[in-house]
């Protein structure tokens, strides 16, 4: 009796709390968004139904052609997923604290069972399974899906959806680019933590499903459970393999097509397979034996929606794109992959010149046919021939003086987290003897020299990795050129301790020439001790 007069008490007040913390969320159904974040985007399903979705951000600004040139892939994964430069643009534009900035909206959680019954207007699911992601459906079924909740939406809430310019926002599944710039952190984190190969710096199973007793036991888990990465996105790399709308090649953007794309692992990958660049080739159907081909369905795998729009959205945006091409193409589009190849410098110089001589070969045959032609035409010609074959020439000795500068910086900025890191020990001694003997105010001190020691290295670290990258972009020949030229100058020196740092240098940077990869913790406890 007592009980249910509690329970009908208690009822409003709690009723209460739930309406404003739905408020809070856009009105809209908690289970759909568990771990609401600050940034997140809400759009309405069917059924009183909600999908929230992540800001994902190129962090190169707002002009027309801004796009974010990245390398996917990963060693780890060999030639499958050997590192591949592209370039990734947004759909729409957001206010950032730097200012205006290029974006998309990706699902933050993988399609649950609950949303999937509500778009296509079957029984909702058991409520044990309703946060769950979908699984056991193919690739048509999902795009089966994500037409018909375009449909209601552009029915029903065509004011909720972002627009570009005239244009409004469309869900669609994601490209591989997409993916994994999403699935690394984006522009949210350093260029170092973008390179691992998972944006953690805690232990996985805090944000990952994976198979065995410290994860998921071998069963699907409802989606959002766990920790988010760095821009807020749950389960990226774990709990189910996610479909993706490109179709499978080798090396990503060229090659032999083949099925579709799936990337991260599941709840039954291993621990150690789970990484941002994880691909697979999923065929669109499968067949048992001698039975007919059916649509590829498994109950490992789901999928997550993007929100984008098309790029010509209207004539504005058209003649914007027409109005930018030169500048850009001239400028910040010279460097993208469209342009050009992760090749060094020299070479790429080599290919255009090489192709400026084949013009000018033609031209000169011409001449040869017309002995009327003026005299002064012909020495044009042969004072072309000779700047075209000075190009390599100056472009050689401008490589060699980068690459000698860039080492020079490498080698200083290792010599100087190799002495800041040989502080660190003695500091921590003294802290332990302070907090021994209760001298609060020496322990505070202490504590402080620490961690400007630690911020030491750690800006350190960043400019030697920029300037390895920096290396990286050079020709081999210029790279040796420059270790042997600095040794040389340390030998002449006597400086033992920094030609040991040098040689790290030189290693480290054969490293990321060969892997396109920087691993940081690895290469600054290296450098603290000098490879000793």
């Amino acid at each position: 009796m007592h009980r249910h007069l509690l329970k009908f008490l208690i009822f409003p007040i709690v009723s209460t709390i739930v309406f404003t913390m739905v408020c809070t969320t856009a009105a809209l159904g908690v289970n759909d968004n568990p771990s609401p974040l600050h940034g997140d985007f809400i759009l309405p399903l069917p059924g009183q139904r909600n999908m929230a979705f992540r800001p994902v951000f190129m962090g190169q600004g707002d002009t027309p052609f801004a796009q974010k040139s990245f390398r996917m892939g990963d060693p780890d994964g060999g030639f499958k997923e050997h590192p591949t430069e592209v370039s990734l643009g947004g759909s729409f534009t957001g206010d950032t604290k730097s200012g205006r900035d290029w974006l998309f909206y990706l699902g933050k959680y993988e399609v649950t069972q609950a949303q999937w019954a509500a778009v296509m207007a079957l029984p909702a699911p058991d409520p044990n399974a309703g946060a769950k992601p979908v699984t056991g459906i193919s690739w048509f079924e999902a795009q089966d899906f994500l037409n018909k909740l375009n449909q209601w939406l552009f029915a029903n809430a065509l004011d909720k959806l972002p627009r570009s310019g005239s244009s409004p926002g469309f869900l669609r599944l994601p490209t591989e680019a997409e993916w994994e710039f999403a699935a690394r952190g984006g522009a949210a984190v350093s260029a170092d933590v973008f390179d691992r190969r998972v944006p953690y710096t805690d232990t996985l199973n805090k944000y990952e499903w994976f198979e065995g007793p410290k994860s998921s036991h071998g069963k699907l888990k409802s989606a959002g459970l766990l920790a988010p990465n760095p821009i807020g996105l749950h389960d990226m790399l774990g709990n189910v393999t996610e479909m993706t709308q490109g179709l499978y090649m080798i090396e990503y953007y060229q090659g032999r097509p083949g099925g579709f794309v799936a990337r991260g692992g599941h709840f039954l990958s291993s621990e150690k397979t789970l990484r941002s660049s994880l691909r697979t080739e999923e065929p669109f159907y499968m067949a048992r034996g001698s039975e007919v081909p059916k649509p590829n369905r498994k109950a490992t795998m789901g999928f997550r929606p993007v929100l984008a729009a098309v790029v010509f959205v209207d004539r504005n945006a058209a003649k914007s794109y027409a109005d930018a091409w030169d500048t850009y193409r001239a400028g910040a589009g010279a460097d993208t992959p469209a342009a050009v190849s992760t090749a060094p410098t020299i070479q790429k110089t080599k290919a255009g010149t090489n192709q400026a001589g084949e013009y000018l070969d033609r031209l000169e045959k011409i001449a040869a046919g017309h002995p009327d032609m003026k005299e002064d035409m012909k020495q044009d010609l042969n004072r072309l021939r000779s700047v075209i074959e000075d190009i390599q020439f100056i472009q050689a000795k401008a490589d060699a003086e980068t690459a000698y500068a860039w080492f020079k910086i490498a080698a200083e900025r290792g010599f100087f987290i190799h002495l800041e890191s040989q502080k660190l020990p003695t500091v921590h001694k003294l802290i332990d003897a302070a907090k021994a003997g209760n001298r609060t105010a020496m322990v505070e001190k202490l504590e402080i020299r620490c961690a400007e020691i630690e911020a030491n290295i750690s800006q350190a670290m960043e400019n030697y990795t920029a300037s390895l990258r920096q290396m990286d972009t050079l020709s081999l020949a210029s790279r040796h050129t420059a270790r042997e030229r600095y040794l040389k100058f340390l030998l002449e020196n006597d400086a033992a301790e920094q030609i040991r740092a040098a040689k790290l240098v030189a290693n480290h940077l054969a490293e990321l020439s060969r892997t396109k990869r920087t691993t940081l913790d690895e290469w600054k406890k290296q450098l603290s001790t000098l490879g000793i």
